[in-house]
């Protein structure tokens, strides 16, 4: 399977909320949606979903052009961030209700959800209705019941959102086996972009309903092609540096070092985040942060410098990467 995007737009009271959107999902790959809120993450898929009509575009499974196909018959394993669960029904009851529809004998049904309860670590909720459950858990089982469909394309949506951070850490790996076990394309909408690097083989950074680019987390992180994606990737975020003429120059915290004879900095604010340091340093390039091990005392004045190479240099009329 292979989902298509081919110039999607959708445009709502003469705005634009997507525009001009292409890009392809390869079996078995799992693609990231990634960008700030109202950027057109969740448009986007309700549009794959079938769930909103585009302005003008199509998209595809395979060579089947399904843009004009209702939701329903679109085969698609949903995760939103609203559960959508049965209330009246419980978690089992929840889970089985898409297996009985495909007729599928009692057996496997129970071995196919229990299996399922097990990776989400639901078996001790089993009989509760969504009421009794907590918002990490009803998520769980929107989860659990997408991967039960058995879907041409799974489609989530911050699936991840009201889980707390060690769960988030414990259930990334086995998500993303599962997900990706089956060989269906994968899009995976988050903010986060921990979350975007650590699930997804390549990133898509939208911004505006745009597509800002497309690439692994490390083409990414290591040549961003726009000034947005520059300081939407890493963290902590990019520097930008003041006193330039015709163009925006711009160097990560990490690629900054002590250097004797370089830019005089005074410390401004000091951060410890475990292995390192975070500095913010005062200079005449305004504000810079720059990593550091945390065994080092900092003075109050220190002079730092880079390696020219590590400079990322933008238009700085257009925003676009220029070397």
């Amino acid at each position: 399977m292979t989902l298509i995007l081919k110039n999607l737009n959708r445009i709502i009271n003469n705005q634009w909320i997507i525009r001009d959107l292409s890009f392809e999902v390869l079996n078995g790959e799992c693609l990231a949606l990634l960008g700030p809120s109202g950027c057109g993450k969740s448009s986007t898929l309700r549009l794959i979903a079938g769930l909103d009509k585009p302005t003008g575009g199509s998209i595809y499974i395979d060579q089947l052009d399904i843009t004009s196909i209702s939701a329903s018959d679109r085969k698609i394993g949903m995760v939103f961030q609203s559960y959508a669960l049965y209330p009246h029904l419980s978690v089992l009851k929840n889970l089985t209700l898409g297996l009985k529809a495909r007729k599928l004998p009692d057996s496997e049904q129970k071995n196919k959800v229990w299996s399922v309860l097990s990776i989400m670590q639901l078996e001790d909720f089993a009989e509760r209705k969504p009421s009794e459950l907590s918002g990490g858990q009803r998520q769980r089982v929107a989860l659990a019941r997408a991967l039960l469909r058995e879907p041409n394309v799974y489609l989530l949506d911050e699936p991840m959102s009201n889980l707390d951070a060690q769960l988030r850490e414990e259930l990334r790996p086995e998500l993303r086996r599962l997900i990706l076990s089956g060989g269906q394309p994968v899009v995976y909408v988050t903010h986060d972009q921990e979350e975007a690097m650590a699930m997804a083989s390549r990133i898509a950074v939208l911004n505006n309903g745009s597509l800002e680019q497309i690439g692994t987390p490390k083409e990414l992180y290591s040549k961003p092609l726009s000034l947005f994606v520059a300081k939407f990737i890493g963290r902590p975020q990019i520097n930008i540096l003041n006193n330039q003429s015709n163009e925006i120059v711009a160097i990560r915290p990490e690629d900054i070092n002590l250097q004797e004879g370089g830019i005089n900095c005074k410390l401004v604010h000091q951060e410890w985040l475990g292995k390192n340091q975070l500095w913010q340093l005062q200079s005449d390039y305004g504000l810079i942060r720059m990593l550091n091990e945390s065994d080092i005392d900092v003075p109050e004045n220190i002079t730092i410098g880079w390696q020219s190479t590590k400079e990322h240099h933008f238009s700085l009329k257009t925003g676009k990467r220029i070397n």
